[in-house]
C-alpha cells in the first residue's frame, strides 16, 4: 500500500519540487485538496522536513480558528521573530507596519478589465533577507475551510503575497466545503494555478505515529502489526488517517495498564487493538455513540433471529446491508470475528473508555485473569465453558456433562456462579448447541435456588460490594450469558423474590446488630443507616437502602436510648433525620413511619415521667429538635402520594 500510495502522490511532491525552485515568481498558488483526515497536513510536514535538507524555507500556518486577519499577521511575527514574540518580550520594533483598507481588483478572465473588487486588508511584511530569495521562501496556508475570517478577505490576503510580493504560496484545504460558494470559483480561478488532491499514505503515516510511541514494546507490537491495522481498515472502508493516530496513543495508553503477563501474550494484544480499531472508527465517523456499545448483544440476537427467519422463509431472505438491518447491525456484519457483542474485557469497560477516557485497570487485571488467554488446570470448569466458541467439540461435550452433573447434584453455592451457569445453559440452548429447552432449564434453575433458600445457602447481604452485581451484567469480570433471554430475567425475578424472603426472615437479627451497634458506637450506626460519603468504609450504607426500621421494636429501641448519654442520643437522632433528609424517599422508607410514631410515644411518655427533671428536658428536646420533623416530613409525603395515587386512578 504504502509503494501505491507513493506512486499516487510522488507527482504530487515532483510538481511542489518544481514549484518552489522556480526562480521567477509564478503568480499563482498550489492547492493541496482532500477530505478532513486524509493526510494533507502530514504529507506537507513531510514534504517540508525532506525539503529542508535542499536548504527550502517555509512558513506554515493553520488558518483553523482564526477570526481576524490580525491573527494571520500576528502568526507571521511569531514564526519570523520568536524570541520577540515570546510571552513577556515587549514589541518594540514591529514587523508588520500595519494593514492598510484598499480596494484589490481582479481580473478574472484576464481581458485586460477588472471583474470583481474587495475591499480587502493589504499586509505590509517586511520579510528578513533570508527569506528574501525567492526560491527560498514558500508559505504554507494549512485549514483554509476550518478559517473564520469572511472567504473574500482571506483570498485576497493571499493573492497579495502571490500577485504583489511574488511569494510562492501552497494552500491546503477540503475544497468541497466550498463547493457552492461563487466568491471562491471566482477567486480561484485567478489565484490558484495547480489542485492535486492527496490519496491517504496509510503505511506511511502509521510508520511516522509508530515511530513517535515511547514504549519500545508497543512500537515493536505496532510494527508487527501493521497488516492486522491495514486490513480491518480496509473492511471498515475507512481513510481518516487522523484517527488513526488517535488509534495508536489510544492503544499505547491501554498497553501500559495491562497486567505484566498480558504484555507478553499477542493474541491479548490483538485483540484489544482490533476492539479498539474497530470501536474508534465506528464513533469517529459518527455510526454509533459510545452508549451504544451495550446494544450490540441485542442487536446480535435480533440479527440471528431475522436470519433464522429468512432461512425458514427463503422470499424473505435478509442480506448483508439490506434495509432489513439496523444501523448496529451493519457495524457488527462489517467486523465478523470481533465479537463486538460481547467485547473483552466488558462493554461497560468500553463505553466507560470511550465516553469518560478512563481506563479501569482494576477490572482490567481481574478480566485478564478469567479470561480465555490465562486458562490452565485450575481454571474452574464453568470458565472454560463461557469461552465455549474457544473449544472443540469434544472439548465442550466434556465439559458441558460436567456442569451438567455437577448443576444437577447442587454442587454450586455461590450465587453469581449459578447465574453464570444458568445463563451458558441458556444462551447454549437459544443456540441449538445444547439439548434442553430454556423452559426446562428455567425450571430447573429456579429449584436450585428454593434448595439454596431452604438450605440456608441464600444468604441476604445489605452490602452490594458483598453481592451479585444487581444490575445482572457480570460477575468476576464476566458478563452473563443468555442476559438478554427473557427466562434469564425471570430466573432472575425468582433470585429476587427468594433474597426478598430470606431478608424479612433476617431481619430480627439485622435489627439486634444495628440496636448494639447504636448503644455501643453512634458514629457507626450513622454511617450504617444514612447515605454518607465515606466510600471505604465497608459497612458504610449498609441499611441505607433498606427500610430497617420498619422491623425495629419501639419498646426495645427506647429501651437502649435510655442508657446512652445524651450526647450521644442526640447524634442517634441526628442521624435519623438525616436519613429522611432527601425529597425523593422511597415508599419503603414510608413503611418507616409507624415505628418512628410509636417511638415517639414512648419518648414522650417517658419525658413526661421525669418531668421537672434534666433527663426530662433532655427526652423533650430530641422529640423538638429532631424526631417531630422527621414525623412531619413523612406524613406529609405520605399524604401527597396518597392524594396522587387517587386522582390518578
Amino acid at each position: 500500500m504504502t509503494q501505491i500510495n507513493q506512486r499516487t502522490n510522488s507527482h504530487v511532491e515532483k510538481y511542489l519540487d518544481y514549484y518552489c525552485q522556480l526562480s521567477h515568481a509564478p503568480e499563482f498558488a498550489v492547492l493541496l485538496k482532500g477530505q478532513w483526515g486524509s493526510g494533507k497536513t502530514w504529507f506537507i510536514n513531510r514534504y517540508c522536513e525532506k525539503s529542508r535538507e535542499k536548504n527550502k524555507r517555509f512558513l506554515y500556518i493553520s488558518l483553523y480558528g482564526m477570526s481576524s486577519l490580525s491573527d494571520v499577521d500576528d502568526t507571521f511575527f511569531q514564526l519570523l521573530y520568536p524570541i520577540r514574540s515570546s510571552k513577556g518580550m515587549a514589541i518594540t520594533e514591529k514587523i508588520i507596519k500595519g494593514l492598510l483598507k484598499v480596494p484589490l481588483k481582479i481580473d478574472l478572465n484576464n481581458d485586460g478589465k477588472d471583474d470583481g473588487a474587495w475591499n480587502i486588508q493589504i499586509p505590509e511584511i517586511n520579510f528578513p533577507k533570508h527569506l528574501e530569495d525567492i526560491n527560498k521562501s514558500i508559505l504554507i496556508f494549512d485549514d483554509l475551510e476550518r478559517c473564520n475570517i469572511e472567504l473574500s478577505s482571506i483570498l485576497g490576503y493571499i493573492n497579495h503575497f502571490v500577485e504583489h510580493q511574488e511569494l510562492k504560496v501552497i494552500l491546503i484545504a477540503n475544497e468541497d466545503k466550498f463547493s457552492k460558494d461563487v466568491i471562491y470559483k471566482d477567486v480561484k480561478e485567478k489565484l490558484i494555478g495547480k489542485t492535486f488532491d492527496i490519496s491517504p499514505d496509510f503505511e506511511g503515516a502509521l510508520e511516522s505515529f509508530i515511530i513517535n510511541v515511547e514504549s519500545s514494546e508497543v512500537r515493536k507490537f505496532l510494527s508487527d502489526s501493521t497488516e492486522l491495522i491495514k486490513d480491518l481498515y480496509s473492511k471498515a472502508e475507512y481513510e481518516n488517517l487522523r484517527n488513526l493516530k488517535q488509534i495508536v496513543l489510544d492503544f499505547e495508553r491501554i498497553f501500559e495498564l495491562l497486567p505484566k503477563k498480558a504484555k507478553g501474550k499477542p493474541e491479548i494484544l490483538q485483540d484489544f487493538l482490533k476492539l479498539l480499531m474497530a470501536f474508534s472508527i465506528e464513533i469517529k465517523r459518527g455510526a454509533m455513540f459510545a452508549s451504544d456499545i451495550s446494544k450490540l448483544l441485542n442487536e446480535y440476537v435480533s440479527g440471528i433471529s431475522k436470519r433464522r427467519s429468512s432461512i425458514q422463509s427463503p422470499n424473505a431472505a435478509l442480506k448483508d446491508g439490506s434495509e432489513d438491518q439496523t444501523l448496529l447491525q451493519k457495524i457488527l456484519n462489517r467486523y465478523t470475528g470481533l465479537n463486538l457483542h460481547d467485547p473483552f474485557p466488558s462493554t461497560t469497560w468500553w463505553q466507560t473508555f470511550f465516553d469518560k477516557g478512563i481506563i479501569d485497570s482494576q477490572e482490567l487485571e481481574q478480566s485478564v485473569l478469567n479470561s480465555k488467554y490465562f486458562q490452565d488446570e485450575e481454571t474452574p470448569n464453568w470458565i472454560r465453558l463461557w469461552h465455549f466458541s474457544d473449544l472443540s467439540d469434544d472439548n465442550f461435550d466434556n465439559l458441558i456433562a460436567k456442569i451438567e452433573s455437577e448443576y444437577a447434584d447442587r454442587k454450586f453455592s455461590d450465587l453469581g456462579v449459578i447465574i453464570h451457569i444458568t445463563g451458558l445453559f441458556l444462551q447454549l440452548s437459544n443456540l441449538g448447541i445444547y439439548q434442553k429447552s430454556r423452559r426446562e432449564i428455567l425450571e430447573d434453575s429456579k429449584l436450585y435456588i428454593d434448595h439454596l433458600k431452604n438450605s440456608s445457602q441464600l444468604k441476604f447481604s445489605s452490602q452490594s460490594s458483598e453481592a451479585v452485581d444487581y444490575t445482572f451484567e457480570s460477575y468476576l469480570r464476566l458478563g452473563f450469558q443468555g442476559k438478554e433471554l427473557e427466562e434469564f430475567k425471570e430466573f432472575i425475578s425468582h433470585i429476587d423474590e427468594a433474597l426478598e424472603l430470606v431478608r424479612i426472615e433476617s431481619m430480627p437479627n439485622l435489627v439486634q446488630s444495628l440496636l448494639s451497634i447504636m448503644e455501643s458506637d453512634v458514629w457507626k450506626f450513622r454511617g450504617l443507616i444514612c447515605l454518607t460519603t465515606q466510600e471505604h468504609d465497608e459497612l458504610n450504607r449498609k441499611y441505607y437502602g433498606i427500610p430497617i426500621f420498619k422491623y425495629v421494636k419501639p419498646a426495645d429501641f427506647v429501651e437502649r436510648l435510655l442508657l446512652m448519654k445524651h450526647k450521644d442520643q442526640q447524634c442517634v437522632f441526628a442521624a435519623i433525620k438525616e436519613r429522611y433528609k432527601f425529597s425523593n424517599i422511597d415508599d419503603e422508607f414510608i413503611e418507616e413511619l409507624e415505628c418512628l410514631k410509636a417511638i415517639q410515644v414512648l419518648l414522650l411518655k417517658e419525658s413526661a415521667r421525669r418531668k421537672r427533671k434534666v433527663s426530662g428536658y433532655c427526652l423533650e428536646s430530641l422529640n423538638i429538635y429532631y424526631l417531630s420533623g422527621v414525623i412531619e416530613k413523612l406524613e406529609k409525603i405520605r399524604l401527597e402520594r396518597q392524594v396522587g395515587t387517587t386522582s390518578g386512578s
